[in-house]
């Protein structure tokens, strides 16, 4: 079982950087047969050179960047993210850092493809693709170095496995329900289903409504974010989705604001404004003295309620992609409507 192998045991301490580090020493050791993992048998391509954790400027750091012939003439950046999902903003960032090269892009993940669409200029790969191509290239009869051929034909054979058996484990076809947290999935890829799964819910908001979200992971937990700018004033409220929580905020201020912010938080929850039909009382809050408020540091307040309470389930598994985009989607019309009361109420506080 590849849970045994010291592959699979080193390649868990840091997955992205293992990886990266592993296919950079397969592509210094056997170059043109490492580049053909990513554009085929028939590259033609010559004075090949890996790098990884490339620092192409102070902001721009590439975890694999191949250049053949020479630097000018063309480049391939491979971004891995076995244990993570990049954002648009980070991937179309590298491509345009390159846009005066013959540069191409390959995102190389372990979760399957999103059904959003990438950036211009960068395609997809799975580690279950990667995993495909490596036995078809590396396979019996393959000339290894002779001085290290069993020590390398051990290594490659057996991450071949690791990165099969890890594959294989994600689950296919995902329901369009809320049982992100709930579903039987292997801890060692848990962090990268999860974002995976809070990615796909994102886009199902953004696809099927007028509503913008993005994603976040924090404490091992995704996250949704849908916005709303208070048109005269610099106040944002968001509705915010974690685990089991469906939040309402108001973003305003910095970190001596507190006060400020609950007070207006408090009317406006007086007023059924926001913070509806949520938990009234936060005994581990932290921020807040009235413990009727929960928040987190430099400028969020927030009330929250259980995400199958909000939708009207049994258990937060039964909620549909749906009937959270349909619950978003009133209470951001909510706040349209009332848009003017809210404005005068913020008014008297500053």
């Amino acid at each position: 079982m590849t849970i045994n192998s010291p592959i699979y045991k080193l390649s868990m301490c840091s997955l992205e950087n293992f990886h990266t580090a592993f296919l950079n020493w397969l592509g210094e050791t056997y170059p043109s047969e490492t580049l053909s993992l990513f554009l085929g048998k028939n590259h033609n391509a010559n004075n090949i050179s890996f790098k990884n954790q490339k620092h192409y400027t102070k902001k721009n750091i590439y975890d694999l960047f191949i250049t053949m012939d020479n630097y000018e003439k063309e480049i391939l950046v491979i971004e891995n993210k076995i244990k993570s999902y990049p954002g648009d903003t980070q991937l179309s960032k590298y491509r345009d850092s390159l846009k005066d090269k013959n540069a191409k892009f390959i995102l190389l993940s372990l979760a399957p493809k999103s059904d959003r669409e990438l950036p211009e200029g960068w395609e997809y790969m799975s580690y279950s693709d990667l995993a495909k191509k490596m036995k078809n290239i590396f396979n019996d009869n393959f000339e290894y170095n002779k001085d290290y051929h069993n020590y390398h034909k051990y290594l490659i054979e057996d991450y071949f496995d690791v990165i099969t058996d890890l594959s294989n484990r994600f689950p296919e076809n995902p329901s369009e329900k809320y049982d992100l947290y709930e579903e039987k999935v292997a801890d060692d890829i848990k962090d990268i289903y999860i974002k995976f799964r809070t990615s796909k819910l994102s886009n199902y908001i953004n696809e099927h409504s007028e509503l913008s979200s993005d994603t976040d992971f924090r404490n091992k937990q995704g996250i949704v974010n849908v916005w709303y700018k208070l048109a005269d004033y610099d106040v944002n409220f968001l509705i915010q989705i974690q685990h089991k929580e469906y939040r309402y905020c108001i973003v305003l201020g910095n970190e001596a604001d507190n006060e400020l912010r609950e007070s207006i938080a408090a009317e406006l929850a007086k007023e059924k404004l926001w913070f509806v039909d949520c938990i009234e009382y936060y005994p581990r809050a932290k921020i807040y003295k009235s413990k009727k408020f929960c928040g987190y540091s430099p400028s969020t307040i927030y009330r929250y309620q259980t995400i199958e309470i909000i939708c009207g389930k049994e258990k937060m598994s039964d909620v549909t992609y749906e009937e959270i985009k349909e619950k978003i989607e009133q209470d951001i019309s909510k706040l349209k409507d009332n848009e003017q009361k809210i404005s005068d109420i913020i008014k008297g506080f500053v």
